[in-house]
């Protein structure tokens, strides 16, 4: 039975990395080993007790713990795993360098680098990534978005696109439940994410605004938190629209699914993305969506959704108002939504294309 360690930053209810892991561990013939840098125990962690997965917690303090590091390297060298699965920028990098000579490593790239990562992180990247017998990326732009100096020592065969996946089942028995917390008299628009530039909630709050006067039941849940919480309130309150705008801070993930099966649409306004598996989820609950006109969006979403300038208020707002004011347009797009997500991004589906991969490398 092959042996798998993926070395994660952390492990949390919304790493998909870790999501992957468990479904590798659900597939019969491998043995799934998590080590995580940060977490210092497995009640840190968004483990269940029964996971199939093993955790092996470093506990670091900093990048540079040097008993994390030890620790770290003592599990590569002595623990001997068939396969290496480095997933994070800094500890990424770091497994590589510290794994044995032939020990086969895969690497899955997870964000676009042009927008989301710094010169020393591209730096940092660039230094071990010929060392992966595979690069993964989890969309065809992040593929593209890998910076010349990461690409050095790469043949074009080592690397390659997997997407990202989404687990049904789980939504699913969300969706099964009876009743909802949730629920509103009117129509919900929702958005999950970071609150952050990048994720752009303040174009979502202005379309709102221009369409709340025309759709008076209508509300905005905005799911998550970050950095720019405080902005987008006040954002909201300058623009009248404080009283029906929702900021829920974070929640567990059934939660989020909760939110989404007692949403109408579902807006994914951000500037950049590497996949987006909460547009995705979104879509599993049958929600239609407007997003973004990014490359990687249309990747995603296909002809199931409608797409925007991503700063184009009025765009949003003239989106958003036909689907609020048209029950069967909204509906027709949500059922398209919901049948594009779990056609084409079951987790299992992409479980097993790492799986075949793992294979590959092992019988090479």
């Amino acid at each position: 039975m092959p042996r798998v360690l993926a070395v994660l930053t952390h492990v949390s209810a919304t790493t998909f990395s870790f999501e992957l892991a468990e479904a590798l561990a659900a597939i019969d013939d491998l043995e799934v080993t998590i080590v995580s840098y940060y977490d210092a125990s497995v009640a840190e962690t968004a483990m269940a007790p029964d996971s199939a997965v093993e955790l092996v917690p470093l506990g670091a303090s900093s990048r540079f713990d040097p008993s994390a590091i030890r620790h770290l390297r003592w599990v590569l060298q002595r623990r001997s795993y068939d396969v290496l699965h480095t997933h994070h920028n800094f500890v990424g990098s770091l497994a590589r360098l510290l794994a044995p000579r032939g020990t086969p490593i895969v690497d899955t790239e997870h964000a676009d680098h042009e927008h989301h990562y710094s010169l020393p992180q591209v730096l940092v990247n660039a230094a071990t990534l010929p060392r992966a017998d595979r690069v993964v990326a989890n969309s065809e732009r992040t593929l593209a978005s890998l910076y010349r100096i990461e690409r050095v020592g790469l043949a074009d065969d080592q690397c390659s696109v997997i997407y990202n996946g989404i687990d049904t089942d789980r939504i699913d028995r969300v969706l099964a439940e009876a009743t909802t917390p949730y629920a509103i008299d009117g129509r919900r628009i929702a958005t999950v994410g970071r609150l952050s530039e990048t994720k752009n909630q303040a174009t979502l709050v202005r379309a709102f605004a221009a369409v709340a006067g025309e759709a008076p039941d209508a509300r905005l849940t905005i799911v998550g938190d970050g950095p720019l919480r405080e902005e987008l309130e006040a954002l909201a309150s300058s623009l009248g629209v404080r009283d029906r705008v929702e900021f829920t801070g974070f929640v567990d993930r059934e939660d989020v699914y909760r939110i989404l099966a007692a949403s109408d649409v579902y807006v994914q306004p951000s500037l950049s993305e590497g996949f987006c598996v909460a547009l995705v989820e979104a879509m599993a609950c049958e929600l239609p969506v407007v997003v973004s006109d990014l490359p990687v969006l249309h990747e995603v979403v296909g002809d199931a959704g409608a797409f925007v300038p991503p700063t184009d208020v009025d765009a949003f707002a003239a989106q958003l108002e036909r689907l609020l004011v048209d029950d069967r347009r909204r509906l027709k797009a949500g059922r398209r939504a919901a049948e594009r997500a779990r056609s084409e991004f079951p987790i299992e589906r992409t479980a097993q294309a790492y799986r075949e991969l793992y294979a590959a490398l092992l019988e090479a």
